[in-house]
């Protein structure tokens, strides 16, 4: 071993007994063969003299790197050793991967740079080479993989240079070559199928790559068909690649027209049917699959492109046609097959020929198109095609037996993934037919539903699952539903006989049940276009919500359950409403709002104590969704009944109310009691949702049931805390009793405030929870909005306690990450929303706190020129600006000299400041624009001198006033409806006035 060779063992070696020193020495040493003119030389007699691995391959990568720069003449020589090395000592001697590779690169390098110009016979010499064994046999194919990759292939990102030198070369193959490459691999998929089974694979891996782009004939004919198909055929182990490369030949871009001239001469159609291995394995038939899915859709693209042309291709277009149908049955019997990985692979096709064959039939394309096509099919040619689909996609549809239902992780499964994507796909497919022959589609669903039920026992629940679900789906389809159901069409004769099949109705199987309740509420309109129906199936529909959906022992068909009662029951309202105290009654023990004692709600739960429930009993929200079904049905009562029904469904939450405040509550758990009192208050609000001011004959039952919840929330004013859910319990029923009394409940909730207060009130400042103040100032918006006016004097008296304490919150609230700075935006946003509205609608509640120098009117002021300061928060900014516009509109002339009372240079300074720097791309900077010139049109109005003197602009300083003229002209043109672009220009006009009338203002701080 020479020093040459020593020093690239030390580059590559992991010995940490190598100094750094001896390191260094080795890569200068190695750096100096290098740099040498003929470094590639001693390189390539170093590569072939030695047997250590690293020192031929850093050899060879430094030939690599050399190329580019070499005289051709080096070329040449180089050219010269490697071909000598090939057939020398490749066929003597075992090389490992990657020298193979590397020699490989190099001699591609070689033919990129001079093929065919000075080395024509490049790909000659390596065919000629194959001759002396396999070892040369896979430096043949290896070549042609890496050529494809570093030269040929459009996926390669690559200069123009390199695409162009591409082309050229791809050209020159085809004229030069590539006959004799197709000969080649012809060779090895007939010779060494059984020696070498392995080259048979790689082979027919490059081909694929090949036929992309060399002539098609080449391939396409009798003589390489053959061999690929009776490699399928035979079910080799080099069948996938196989069925790859017909896909390729089959899938080439070419004209339509010569497709499918060369698909029928080469009866393509027949050789398919004959080499596909029906009894194969998985993995086998998986790459069938997939290989015929390919063809076909090429096949209809051909078809879609053809029949659009003129008549000389309807004879070509009738072909592609023929093909099409030749192909189904065998796409069916893939479609069908019980692994459905293999049933996958077939679904692109079959999507895409759906969406196309619409287009297809006679007639449709008098819609569609211009012209007409040259070739069309009659609905009778199609309806083979797509009732054989219909009845395969049940099939397809039903959940095979390994699907995990009941797995929360179902969807990172990937098997389970591509299922519900695949079933997703069938039920496209499925509406699709729809589109092309609804008559057929019906008569389908007729004919499913009526072997349904007359065959039920022997058929499987998912696949009756399947048979409802796609049922469920139809009625998705067809247009105008209500008039198909009032007419009494096939569906809704279809929903009958489903109702009538008592063992359907009844079935215990939980996924059929679930399936069942889709249908009855898809359905469900029937029953209330007919009412005659309602007595005999409305009915046993309710009694089969309640036996086997409400009361099922899933837990997943009960909660599933809960929520579809409530939607039928808005669908059959007026027939069901004289059954509610029925109804209320099978579901009486329910409905019971269940004591849940403390100690079971988990250690730092995320859910509070009104959501805890007992073993057995139903959960809060399934709860919820009967209490709010049957309201619905009681407001549908008539009016002498409204009451009494309404404190039937309120009775049994009152009563337990009542039980807590007498302390017969069990035990002596406080927080207990305080959430199974929230839970009882959350069941009273639920029962009010359907409720409104237009049922006035119920307002006494609310107002008995308000007084006892008042008293509860005096009771346990102590245990307001976000764990024990009372206080967000009564924060929901005041909401909806601001929607149910109307007026009524203002005097009422005079009592209700401090309570809902209270709760940050025990917690203290470093306790209090910005997301529930933020719910107390939209219910407090709310309030506003709903009696406008006549919520000024209570406005004005809590106002304090509804503005400050979420206002010391906000203050108090960091700003350390983009979570914290949201959650205070979102608090200052509603803070600013609730004092625009209430300047809008009572704005003296507002004025005359921040006209009498109280704490919390200083604190309004503040808050709301803060409100100005940041453009780039436009709503805050437009809440601010709204506010200060209505209230400054709202002075009277009287009170126009209080104006003085405000700070309206530092006003103006923020409010200019922000609108200039507006995204004005953004909506609502039009609307803060014209709030703008509000305020500044109320502003000059009101602080022009009169009489000769009098109040002076708000902007004026000792040394100078700020004049009108630009701050009237800026309000004038927004009012006129100008461009924003316009407006904006003005405003650094105005600015830059009002700095040169008044620096001290300008030193003041102009910016905020």
């Amino acid at each position: 071993m020479d020093d040459f060779e020593r020093a690239i063992r030390v580059i590559f070696t992991q010995d940490p007994s190598i100094g750094a020193a001896v390191r260094e020495q080795a890569n200068a040493y190695c750096d100096g063969i290098k740099a040498r003119p003929d470094g590639w030389r001693i390189c390539w007699d170093r590569f072939s003299q030695t047997d250590a691995l690293e020192v031929k391959f850093w050899c060879a990568q430094v030939i690599l790197q050399a190329m580019g720069s070499m005289a051709p003449e080096a070329r040449l020589e180089l050219r010269t050793k490697v071909l000598g090395w090939l057939g020398e000592v490749v066929p003597n001697t075992q090389q490992e991967v990657v020298v193979k590779n590397k020699v490989a690169l190099i001699y591609v390098g070689l033919a990129r740079l001079d093929y065919p110009a000075s080395w024509a016979t490049a790909w000659q010499d390596l065919m000629g080479l194959m001759d002396k064994g396999l070892p040369l046999v896979d430096f043949f194919l290896r070549v042609l993989a890496i050529f494809d990759q570093e030269v040929i292939s459009d996926e390669v990102q690559r200069s123009q240079e390199d695409r162009q030198r591409s082309h050229q070369i791809k050209h020159a193959m085809r004229e030069r070559d590539v006959v004799a490459l197709v000969e080649c691999w012809y060779r090895i998929l007939t010779t060494l199928r059984t020696s070498a089974p392995q080259m048979v694979s790689d082979c027919l891996r490059v081909a694929s790559l090949y036929i992309v782009w060399i002539e098609i004939l080449t391939v396409a004919n009798d003589k390489f068909l053959s061999a690929v198909c009776s490699i399928i055929a035979e079910a080799s182990a080099s069948a996938s690649e196989a069925c790859e490369c017909l896909a390729a030949i089959i899938s080439k871009k070419m004209p339509a027209g010569k497709k499918m001239m060369m698909l029928s001469e080469l009866r393509v159609c027949a050789r398919l049917e004959a080499c596909v291995q029906k009894g194969g394995t998985s993995q086998q038939l998986l790459k069938e699959a997939e290989m015929l899915n390919s063809i076909a859709e090429a096949v209809l693209e051909a078809y879609v492109d053809l029949r659009v042309q003129d008549a000389q291709s309807a004879s070509a277009a009738q072909v592609a046609w023929d093909s099409i149908s030749a192909l189904m049955p065998l796409i069916f019997w893939f479609f069908v097959h019980q692994e459905h990985q293999i049933a996958v692979c077939l679904e692109p096709f079959l999507t895409e020929f759906f969406v196309k064959v619409k287009s297809f039939v006679k007639g449709a394309e008098r819609q569609e198109m211009e012209t007409a096509p040259c070739h069309s099919v009659s609905l009778e040619q199609v309806r083979p095609i797509l009732m054989q689909t219909l009845q395969l996609i049940i099939q397809r549809t039903a959940y095979p037996a390994w699907f995990q239902h009941h797995d929360p992780n179902i969807e990172d499964d990937e098997q389970h993934a591509l299922f519900i994507r695949f079933r997703k796909s069938l039920a496209k497919i499925y509406k699709r037919i729809f589109l092309v022959d609804e008559q057929l589609g019906l008569q389908f669903v007729q004919a499913s539903t009526a072997q349904l039920t007359q065959n039920l026992a022997g058929v499987q629940p998912m696949e009756v699952d399947a048979v409802l679900y796609l049922f469920k789906e139809t009625g998705e389809i067809v247009k105008q539903l209500d008039q198909h159901l009032q007419a009494k069409g096939p569906l809704a004769s279809a929903f009958v006989q489903l109702v009538e099949c008592e063992a359907l109705v009844n079935a215990d199987h939980w996924a059929v049940q679930l399936a069942l309740m889709e249908v009855y509420v898809r359905y469900g309109r029937l029953l209330a276009l007919h009412p005659d129906l309602f007595p005999r199936y409305g009915q046993r529909v309710l009694q089969a919500f309640v036996s086997r959906g409400i009361r099922s022992s899933n837990a997943h068909v009960v909660s599933r359950a809960c929520f579809m009662f409530g939607r039928f029951m808005k669908l059959v309202k007026a027939q069901a409403a004289p059954l509610v105290a029925q109804i209320q009654e099978a579901l009486q023990d329910l409905l019971v709002v269940q004591y849940v004692p403390s100690a079971l709600v988990p250690v730092q739960a995320e859910v509070s104590l009104t959501k805890v429930a007992i073993k057995g009993s139903l959960k809060a929200d399934d709860q919820a969704y009967l209490f709010e079904a049957l309201a619905n049905l009681a407001t549908a009562s008539k009016p002498e009944e409204l009451r009494p029904k309404l404190e039937m469904l309120l009775k049994g939450p009152a009563q337990n109310l009542t039980e807590i405040l007498g302390n017969r509550a069990p035990g002596n758990d406080v927080a207990g009691c305080a959430g199974w009192a929230g839970r009882n208050i959350e069941a009273i609000a639920t029962v009010s949702k359907p409720f409104t001011v237009q049922h006035a004959s119920t307002a006494p039952a609310w107002e008995e049931v308000l007084v006892v919840v008042a008293r509860i929330l005096e009771k346990f004013v102590n245990q307001m805390s976000r764990e024990i859910g009372l206080w967000r319990a009564a924060l929901f029923l005041c909401r909806r009793m601001v929607e149910v009394l109307g007026d009524r409940f203002l005097e009422i909730l005079d009592t209700y405030l401090p309570f809902l207060y209270a709760t940050n009130d025990q917690e203290g400042p470093s306790g209090e929870r910005a997301e529930d103040l933020a719910e107390l100032t939209v219910f407090a918006h709310q309030l506003v909005c709903q009696y406008q006016q006549k919520t000024g004097p209570y406005l004005q008296k809590w106002l304090p306690q509804i503005f400050l304490r979420p206002f010391v919150v906000w203050q108090q609230l960091p700003e350390q990450s983009e979570q914290l700075k949201r959650e205070k935006l979102e608090l200052s946003s509603a803070l600013l929303q609730l004092l625009k509205e209430a300047a809008l609608r009572c704005p003296g509640a507002i004025l005359e706190p921040m006209l009498g120098n109280t704490r919390h009117g200083q604190e309004i002021i503040g808050f709301l020129l803060v409100g100005l300061q940041d453009a780039r928060e436009l709503k805050p900014l437009q809440y601010a600006a709204n506010a200060w516009a209505a209230l400054l509109a709202a002075m009277s002339a009287e009170s126009a000299a209080a104006i003085t009372a405000f700070p309206m240079a530092q006003l103006l300074q923020r409010l200019l400041w922000s609108v200039v720097r507006m995204d004005y791309s953004d909506f609502q900077s039009q609307k803060v624009l014209n709030e703008a010139s509000s305020i500044l049109h109320s502003v000059m109005n009101r602080t022009q001198p009169q009489d000769g003197g009098g109040m002076r602009s708000p902007l004026a300083t000792d040394e100078g006033n700020l004049p009108a003229s630009p701050g009237e002209r800026f309000a004038g043109a927004a009012q006129r409806g100008s461009a924003p672009q316009a407006l904006r220009g003005a405003l650094p006009r105005l600015l830059c006035q009002g700095r040169a009338h008044s620096p001290s203002a300008v030193r003041a701080g102009l910016a905020p």
